[in-house]
């Protein structure tokens, strides 16, 4: 029964092709665009020399790491420069400066030169980097109460914009997987298909296993062709194929829980997509889908609650290194994200058969 039920859903998911035909080609489309556009962005300069100003208001914290900020700014080919009074705007115009940096009440402010918005990231990066690593104890600072190690990390080779959107593109438009399988939805309620499977007595298991495995089979297989035309048009990298793939696949298929069991919740195709999307776009945003993580000074708090972000990481960082300290987290959430949907979308088929019943 199961058998059949996978076989006639992936018949009615085909019946929709411009729906995996989208699926496909759409992620191509938006890589060839974003790798363009932020080309500039993510390139490497030959010359990295900044120089920013500053100033210090009341902040005490700042004050007393000041001296660290500098000495490590300058081992980044940045020079901070104080200025103690004038407008930040006009001393980045008058004094050719790349940023200039208000620290004030533990907060701080960044002005950026407008004609030079890639280095402005840059030192945005540079001091958000510093916080987040003082506040872990990771850099020498010397204060009355603690002696923090310096540390010097290694070198790690960058990615390009060509290979990091043909990867992270490709995994956002997997995270939409339910698009695909909108023609079994469509069709149980067009021709009253759940009443047959009442009749049958079909469990809730089988039933949603019956969604799950026809749509994640569909989705990855447009995934995964969709990746391998970034490969053939663009010619993206891809590290360790093997390894990426089954992370893309897994990713297709936690993506796919998420749908189903949204659908089993609300059991209105529309209302799925809206909550998808609008979910999906969230977790994409924070996790580096439209902005490189490496140039994100969003909070790792937020970066971490999305998966999307352990799985951007993992098979860029496999793209220009072949290794990735995210493998692991990025199975890790795909794994979890499969088994509690699943859970929860059984739950919910079961209580909608009562409530028929």
């Amino acid at each position: 029964m199961n058998r059949y039920i996978i076989k006639n859903n992936i018949k009615l998911m085909c019946r929709n092709w411009g729906n995996i035909l989208l699926f496909i080609i759409m992620p191509v489309i938006l890589i060839f665009v974003l790798s363009s556009a932020f080309d500039t962005l993510m390139q490497k300069y030959e010359k990295t020399e900044m120089s920013a100003g500053y100033r210090i208001e009341g902040d005490t914290v700042t004050e007393a790491m000041i001296e660290a900020m500098k000495d490590i700014a300058e081992e980044n080919d940045i020079s901070l420069s104080e200025f103690p009074s004038g407008d930040p705007e006009e001393l980045i115009r008058n004094n050719g400066l790349t940023g200039f940096i208000v620290f004030k009440d533990d907060t701080y402010t960044i002005y950026e030169d407008k004609d030079n918005a890639v280095m402005g990231k840059v030192l945005e990066y540079f001091v958000n980097a510093f916080y987040e690593n003082a506040a872990a104890g990771a850099m020498g600072v010397q204060t009355d109460n603690a002696k923090i190690t310096v540390e010097h990390p290694d070198f790690r080779k960058a990615i390009d914009s060509k290979d990091y959107y043909g990867i992270v593109e490709i995994i956002y438009f997997g995270w939409c997987a339910i698009v695909a399988g909108a023609g079994i939805f469509m069709n149980e309620k067009k021709y009253k298909i759940r009443r047959r499977y009442q009749v049958a007595n079909l469990s809730p298991i089988k039933d949603y296993l019956g969604r799950f495995i026809p749509i994640v089979i569909v989705a990855s297989i447009g995934t995964v062709i969709a990746a391998l035309l970034t490969i053939v048009l663009l010619g993206v990298h891809w590290g360790n194929p093997l390894l990426s793939f089954f992370i893309l696949i897994l990713s297709t298929a936690a993506a796919t829980a998420l749908g189903v069991m949204i659908y089993n919740l609300t059991d209105n195709m529309i209302a799925t997509i809206i909550i998808v999307f609008a979910l999906v776009w969230f977790l994409g945003f924070w996790g580096g889908s439209f902005e490189t993580y490496l140039f994100s000074s969003h909070p790792m708090i937020l970066k971490n609650i999305s998966p999307v972000y352990h799985i951007n990481r993992a098979l860029t960082e496999l793209s220009c290194m072949n290794q990735s300290d995210y493998t692991v987290n990025a199975i890790g959430y795909s794994g979890l994200l499969i088994v509690v949907c699943s859970v929860i979308a059984v739950v919910a088929g079961q209580i909608r058969k009562r409530g028929r019943a």
